[in-house]
């Protein structure tokens, strides 16, 4: 199966959050989810970043065609595949795996949150374009925590976060020595709140939405 096999979950993802309810704990969220559970699913993306510590490796998948689809308009604008497999380090070494390299993983799924991260035990990789750079292109990164508290990365509060970015913080040099530091850390700490919902939460209510009340 590939990502449009998901589009049932996705569009019900969207339907629950158009009709306002509550995404974090949501039981038909939930059930929905554990259909796709341990199914084998092939999805290709650019590597956005090799954790060998914790023998993860991260990719992007993001679609950067013009024509619409589905799968566009359902998922983020970018939706990251965390895929981990216990000899990832060798694996990285005989394909020579690096960061911006385009490749095409095969793994079971092991979860899905919201319309942005994916987690599957990985089966294999293969690489098809070296440095294919997408990554590199792509001149603003989006905002990790945000995303990963507000569900999606079209959430109005991580739009206004995007907005403070370059509005505000861009503008000075103090500011964009901040950017560079969070988007250093803030991969590793999306993905360390990514199953914590009660920390998620505690986020939300005591730095993010107060930020938000300021700017």
């Amino acid at each position: 199966m590939n990502l449009n096999d998901l589009l049932p979950y996705f569009e019900l993802y969207r339907n629950l959050k158009d009709a306002g309810k509550d995404m974090v704990l949501n039981d038909e969220l939930q059930e929905k989810e554990q259909e796709f559970i341990d199914k084998e699913i092939t999805v290709s993306g650019v590597v956005n970043e090799i954790d060998i510590p914790k023998n993860e490796l991260i990719i992007t998948y993001r679609d950067r065609s013009d024509e619409s689809n589905q799968i566009k308009y359902l998922i983020s604008n970018h939706f990251f595949i965390f895929s981990s497999s216990d000899n990832l380090a060798s694996i990285t070494k005989q394909f020579d795996i690096q960061k911006d390299d385009l490749v095409q993983i095969t793994g079971n799924i092991v979860s899905l949150h919201r319309q942005s991260v994916m987690r599957i035990k990985l089966a294999s990789i293969s690489v098809i374009e070296k440095n294919h750079g997408l990554t590199k292109a792509i001149p603003k990164k989006g905002c990790f925590i945000a995303t990963a508290v507000y569900g999606s990365h079209e959430a109005a509060e991580v739009q206004k976060f995007y907005e403070l970015r370059d509005n505000v913080l861009s503008k000075s040099f103090a500011g964009r020595t901040f950017i560079k530091f969070y988007y250093t850390i803030s991969p590793s700490l999306a993905k360390w709140i990514d199953n914590k919902p009660p920390i998620k939460s505690f986020i939300r209510r005591n730095i993010l939405d107060k930020m938000l009340n300021r700017f």
